[in-house]
């Protein structure tokens, strides 16, 4: 959370979240003063581009774009690679993360069309897509082999009473991931 939240100004995020909430609870207790459903919309908006702003620039944005080089052989842009960076809590956080850099706020899920539309839409510098085949396949197969939960982990440290074993689960399936999902990008690509 820290890492997705600092550094940055919030303040510009905060009074477009408070501005919705208001107009939010205005229109459920049928006040006068209530926002209109488009300019309720164009709030949104604002509010979830500014928090792509945010995270973009923070450390964990920051982060992605220092790993870019690294993630890039898997087919990877650095936005997949905070969404990876971020999901080492829980897999699942990988999902609201892209919703946030995609300027969907953090409130998608899987089934959200929004963010299957702007991971469709979402191209490289020179125009290729980010997201084809090849991709999602290497980066389910990296999700499949890595221990990154952090949960799985602890408990590895629990059962074995060493932060040893913890360690080396954690270095040597992230590098079998890595691995799988480099093979999976490169040839799909090839085919």
């Amino acid at each position: 959370w820290a890492g997705a939240y600092f550094p940055g100004d919030h303040t510009e995020f905060n009074v477009l979240q408070t501005q919705i909430e208001s107009g939010s609870e205005a229109a459920e207790a049928d006040r006068d003063d209530t926002l209109t459903a488009p300019r309720l919309e164009q709030l949104e908006t604002a509010r979830n581009a500014e928090g792509a702003r945010l995270i973009r620039g923070s450390f964990l944005g920051q982060a992605g774009q220092a790993i870019e080089p690294m993630v890039k052989p898997l087919g990877w842009d650095w936005r997949i690679g905070v969404g990876v960076i971020a999901s080492f809590p829980a897999r699942e956080l990988v999902v609201a993360t892209l919703g946030t850099i995609y300027s969907l706020g953090g409130d998608v899920d899987e089934e959200s069309e929004g963010l299957r539309g702007a991971l469709q839409a979402s191209t490289w510098p020179d125009g290729r897509k980010v997201f084809n085949v090849p991709v999602a396949l290497s980066l389910m197969v990296f999700f499949a082999l890595c221990a990154q939960c952090v949960s799985t982990l602890m408990i590895i440290r629990r059962e074995t009473n060493s932060w040893k074993w913890a360690a080396f689960s954690f270095v040597y399936m992230t590098v079998l991931a890595y691995v799988g999902a480099f093979l999976t990008y490169q040839i799909g690509m090839l085919v």
